[in-house]
């Protein structure tokens, strides 16, 4: 499994590892830093897209804290390889999504399990909480979509906290077994069970249509998780909207139908803290989420509009820092963010500027 790294690389996996198996709440910030530095220069020395975006920012020097360093834009991800291991070691690539006229960016692994480790973590803390589920997953199954890291992030979490003998994953080929969820939920408000409803918020739509008026009451401790847009799709409902009308179907309140922030550029995820009073995302102790100016790409005030730039420590075979096109908002008092939708038009001028930096060969 570790075969790719070397003795320095081991001793970080071996440190990112055990930030993911402790108690979020012992985590020292501080520590964080400093691992956060250590894991990007190690990229640094392995990956001339990093050293090149890096040389950009920062010349010779290395970054002081995590906020300094350069963020790869994601972009980047669909015209060149980001990964600090050659191809030989890749096991997994996961791919983004979108329409199929596009071009897809492209996240290599080495080994998966620092993404497993965190997933799980993260979603004990904000997603479920308890010790078992019926799980109905409404995505691809991870054999029919290996390149799919939501169906790898479920897979995951089947195997950890599904109960039952039904067979969890109810997408296959693009079909939706709407009667299989039906019989399950049936079922599990029969025996108390809790359900987690988690896949994909398009999935959601067509379930929602083909129970029409059909409504349940879930058991205490169900959850429900819509995840991702409507990108190249006919039909788009606002995520407001699509909560209300998931609740609705199966009574459950507002604070157990949780959203989900992910990428398959990272290897971790943030939830809304919906359960603990607040609808913005929370993120592990291993992630620093912040908001920079769309030219400069500096960092925004607390509170002021900008594009979300994502440091996880566990991408260590890829770039630890990684900057989006989306838009978002720090709260005020820094313990979470809001994610307002994508920058509209080409790509914002500081993302642009680092791709070329990226892109270059001299």
């Amino acid at each position: 499994m570790s075969r790719w790294l070397d003795e320095e690389g081991r001793g970080l996996r071996a440190r990112l590892m055990a930030l993911a198996a402790g108690p979020m709440e012992q985590v020292d910030s501080t520590a964080v830093e400093v691992l956060g530095c250590a894991v990007f220069a190690w990229q640094r020395a392995r990956n001339a897209v990093l050293d090149r975006i890096a040389s950009g920012a920062l010349g010779d020097r290395a970054p002081s804290c995590l906020a300094e360093i350069p963020g790869v834009p994601t972009d980047v991800f669909k015209v060149a390889r980001v990964a600090c291991f050659p191809e030989a070691s890749c096991e997994r690539v996961f791919e983004t999504s979108g329409t199929t006229q596009e071009v897809h960016g492209r996240h290599e692994f080495a080994d998966l399990s620092l993404y497993a480790a965190a997933a799980e973590t993260a979603a004990a803390r904000w997603l479920l909480p308890g010790s078992g589920y019926r799980c109905l997953l409404l995505a691809e199954p991870e054999d029919l979509a290996p390149t799919s890291s939501l169906s790898f992030m479920l897979a995951r979490f089947a195997a950890r906290w599904h109960q039952g003998s039904t067979d969890p994953w109810v997408v296959r080929r693009a079909a939706l077994d709407s009667a299989a969820v039906a019989a399950v939920v049936t079922a599990a408000c029969g025996d108390g069970m809790p359900v987690a409803l988690l896949g994909t918020s398009f999935s959601f739509v067509h379930l929602l249509d083909a129970l029409r008026d059909r409504r349940w009451r879930l058991p205490p401790g169900s959850v429900a998780m819509p995840t991702g847009g409507f990108k190249g799709r006919s039909r788009e409902i606002e995520p407001g909207v699509l909560r209300g009308m998931i609740g609705e179907a199966f009574g459950l309140v507002e604070a157990d139908v949780l959203g989900e922030y992910g990428m398959t550029e990272l290897s971790s995820q943030g939830y809304e803290a919906r359960r603990e009073g607040r609808a913005s995302y929370r993120v592990p102790p291993w992630v620093r989420v912040s908001m920079v100016d769309a030219v400069t790409l500096r960092e925004v005030p607390r509170g002021e509009v900008g594009l979300v730039r994502i440091v996880d420590l566990m991408n260590l075979g890829s770039s630890v820092a990684i900057q989006t096109s989306d838009l978002g908002r720090i709260d005020a008092d820094g313990d979470g963010f809001v994610v307002l939708g994508r920058a509209p038009g080409a790509t914002p001028r500081g993302c642009a500027r680092a791709m070329d930096a990226a892109l270059s060969s001299g």
